[in-house]
């Protein structure tokens, strides 16, 4: 039954994101990819919304609220076509997809969908890494709460210091939503998700854009669809890393905004323009609250957009007011954008991380396409060195904006990974906690329209050199044959084997997984049959004790690794296997937190850390506990201190 839950569950997940989505962007006017494209980040605007509005009313997380705000919004598109300032048919594109570029986009699709039940393994894995502590308990906490408000779901961690006012909850809102409805555990959700963002929502979207930018012809579907699944730093590698399920869907939608923005530019009359800049607005919400990063992200890749067209207005000779009007609102714009760099920027105790190479060798990475330690990328490089060299020889406004896109990216790669001025470095990529991953997944999104943009041109200096064979059948039979093996084995087979092995090994539950073993997952599994419902359990979480919660459904005292530690627990923590029978002051602390058992999952810690607790490593010779079960040297204690 596992992959028939998986199954339901994607399902589940695209109608919940899909059906709101699709009715609003099918309002506005949208038709064909755009609407299907439109529909994602206009679905998760819903379910964020109604996830931030519904505390507000007195409501439970559920499907209501989604419902509730589903038919506002539905009613302002609805108002909106109706004005005569709004031009309902702008929302289309003018050339409609053509079989072979339909069946890439599906192929797509099925591509990263076969690399993910590959790298998951079974169902109802999980990432075996730091941030899904949080990630997976957060799900169980937003339906415990009835509440999974970007303004509350922080409170997980910080309900007694009242900190972290604000943490995108647009991933776990949708989970929580598919654990409701499809009845299925919460790591099967939290795989169903990722499946629909990394499976359907990336490629719809970033191929919307590669239309916008370098046409809808087949060439260029073809190899946008081909490379949008064969960069490893763009899903897998946050997948593999981290984990970075919100970021990842996050920039999984971007290419949707991005796509309207330079779309209106083309545009001639105002009527045709605020159709796109609303659906571009109204995507803003889902990005932003799936995670900062990825707004920042969108702000950056806008922000050439914008640059490319002021300048060719300028160079236009255009009016003195034209000139004045447009730089004011540049200014206005860039006040704007530097704001949100500054505020969006994380602590700066979490943007610690240092270089990791040299600049040489970043720059590199970005030519070889082989960011963060890939492996060379023989296809991808040559396709994107093809495209740059085309678009900086035409020199329209799109080309301009792909190469725009492209020396964005890379400048922030390369700043991330090598530059050793730290303080202009944090300027740069603090909004990325200075974090090198981050960045290299902003590469795919330049990558691929350019990629595509070469792709086209060499196809057609491919069909010309075909030309000299005679026979119809066998020329068509062999570009087809060069096409499936350039852009599609040898890519697959070669760069994206490796990735997809890296993130199976972050998914594998085995003796020595770094999170959980398979001896405790088995003592997890275990608990829903020797642990009351109300019970609540202590355990170090940075040896995955924690993920009692998510997974057995049982309240635990630490429900991450950065907790603010209360007294009660910090008495607990440093005295509970020495505290003598009837103690005062650790009865009182057992009591207060509710205290009845004790998972004991040895020193392992994730990401090899170390953080001893004083109370808890010597478990099986102390009397404040007896043991209840064991698997292997996982142990379940039950506290018999205090009587």
């Amino acid at each position: 039954m596992g992959w028939f839950d998986l199954g339901l569950a994607v399902l589940v997940t695209a109608g919940l994101v899909l059906v709101p989505g699709f009715a609003v962007a099918w309002l506005l006017g949208a038709r064909g990819h755009v609407a299907w494209a439109l529909a994602v980040p206009a679905g998760v605007t819903v379910i964020v919304l109604a996830a931030l509005g519904a505390p507000l009313v007195g409501w439970e997380w559920g499907i209501l609220p989604v419902l509730a705000v589903t038919a506002v919004i539905a009613a302002i598109a609805a108002v909106l076509r109706l004005a005569p300032w709004f031009s309902v048919s702008a929302l289309r594109l003018d050339v409609r997809l053509g079989r072979a570029a339909l069946l890439s986009v599906v192929g797509a699709i099925l591509v990263v969908v076969a690399q993910l039940i590959l790298v998951i393994g079974t169902p109802e894995n999980i990432s075996q890494t730091f941030d899904n502590i949080f990630h997976l308990n957060a799900i169980r906490y937003a339906l415990d709460t009835g509440s999974v408000s970007p303004l509350t779901i922080g409170s997980m961690t910080s309900a007694a210091t009242g900190g972290l006012p604000f943490y995108p909850s647009g991933w776990h809102a949708v989970a929580s939503l598919v654990v409701q409805l499809a009845g299925v555990s919460i790591p099967v959700a939290s795989n169903a998700v990722m499946i629909f963002f990394a499976a359907f929502a990336w490629p719809v979207t970033i191929l919307l854009l590669t239309r916008v930018l370098a046409g809808s012809s087949t060439p260029v579907m073809v190899v946008a669809a081909a490379i949008s699944v064969a960069i490893p730093a763009f899903p897998l590698l946050l997948v593999d890393y981290g984990v970075l399920f919100p970021y990842m869907m996050s920039l999984s939608m971007i290419g949707v905004p991005l796509a309207l923005i330079v779309a209106a530019s083309a545009r001639r009359s105002w009527s045709e323009r605020w159709p796109f800049a609303v659906g571009a607005l109204g995507s803003v919400p889902a990005v932003a609250i799936a995670h900062p990063g990825g707004l920042v992200a969108l702000l950056v890749f806008t922000t050439v957009v914008l640059l490319v067209l002021w300048v060719r207005l300028l160079l236009s000779r255009p009016t003195a007011r034209a000139k004045v009007v447009s730089t004011a609102c540049a200014a206005a714009y860039a006040v704007v954008v530097l704001a949100a760099w500054y505020v969006l920027r994380p602590p700066i105790d979490a943007r610690s991380w240092l270089p990791t190479e040299t600049v040489g060798q970043a720059v590199g990475e970005v030519l070889t396409a082989s960011v963060w330690s890939a492996p060379v990328n023989v296809v991808v490089a040559a396709l994107v060195i093809a495209g740059l060299v085309v678009c900086l020889r035409r020199r329209s406004v799109t080309d301009w904006i792909a190469v725009g896109f492209f020396a964005a990216a890379a400048g922030l790669y390369i700043v991330v990974s090598g530059l050793p001025y730290l303080v202009q470095r944090d300027l740069l990529t603090g909004a990325w906690y200075n974090n090198a991953p981050r960045l290299a997944a902003l590469l795919a999104i330049a990558w691929v329209p350019v990629a595509a943009i070469g792709g086209h041109a060499l196809w057609g200096v491919l069909r010309r050199w075909s030309a000299k064979v005679r026979s119809a059948r066998v020329r068509r039979l062999a570009l087809a044959a060069v096409a499936v093996v350039v852009l599609v084995l040898l890519p697959q087979a070669g760069s994206m084997r490796q990735a997809v092995a890296s993130a199976h090994g972050a998914f594998a539950t085995t003796d020595e997984s770094p999170l959980l073993t398979s001896d405790e997952l088995a003592l997890i599994e275990r608990l829903d049959d020797e642990v009351p419902e109300d019970a609540v359990i202590l355990g170090s979480p940075w040896t995955g004790t924690a993920l009692a919660y998510a997974i057995a459904d049982r309240e635990v005292v630490m429900p991450h690794t950065l907790m603010d530690i209360t007294e009660e627990m910090s008495v607990l923590l440093d005295r509970l296997d020495s505290a003598r029978p009837g103690s005062e002051e650790v009865c009182s602390a057992i009591d207060a937190l509710d205290v009845e058992y004790v998972l004991d999952f040895g020193t392992q810690e994730i990401n090899d850390g170390e953080h001893p607790y004083k109370g808890l490593d010597r478990l099986r010779t102390s009397k404040s506990v007896e043991k209840v079960d064991q698997v292997g040297d996982a142990v379940l204690y039950k506290v018999v201190l205090c009587g």
